[in-house]
């Protein structure tokens, strides 16, 4: 069986309902090809007013909804954002002042003569090159 790749798929904001595409404008029904004009225009005008108050108080909250949620989101993203160029420019720092004392180690000078506690760094080390170890049973 030959695989084949899915065809060019289609989201909301990309489709087209009756009202976008000229010329279908006015599609009718089978019910409303026998429709006396004053049925049409009673159809036309009928509204709950109750139902579209409440739908419409959805339709706000929904959307303050979601511009809370986008704005919970930015904050997160913009902390996060910070935090990353923030860890970037150390690491970009402390490569900086690497090459600077490996440069200093290559032209024969002390990167650092006064700034560190070398006897922290060595390990205690005895007259004949090795760790004396002392075992007590």
């Amino acid at each position: 069986m030959e695989k084949r790749l899915p065809g060019k798929i289609r989201l909301m904001g990309q489709t087209k309902s009756s009202s976008d595409i000229t010329g279908v404008r006015d599609i009718r029904t089978a019910s409303s090809m026998f429709m006396t004009r004053e049925e049409r225009e009673s159809l036309d005008s009928a509204m709950d007013f109750r139902a579209l108050g409440i739908d419409t108080r959805k339709e706000i909250d929904k959307f303050a909804r979601q511009d809370a949620a986008v704005e919970r989101f930015q904050k997160s993203y913009y902390k996060a954002r910070e935090r990353l160029a923030a860890k970037i420019n150390k690491n970009r720092a402390i490569m900086e002042l690497r090459r600077d004392l490996q440069q200093r180690r290559r032209m024969g000078e002390d990167p650092d003569p006064g700034g560190c506690n070398t006897d922290e760094a060595k390990s205690p080390i005895s007259q004949g090159g090795f760790n004396e170890v002392e075992l007590r049973y």
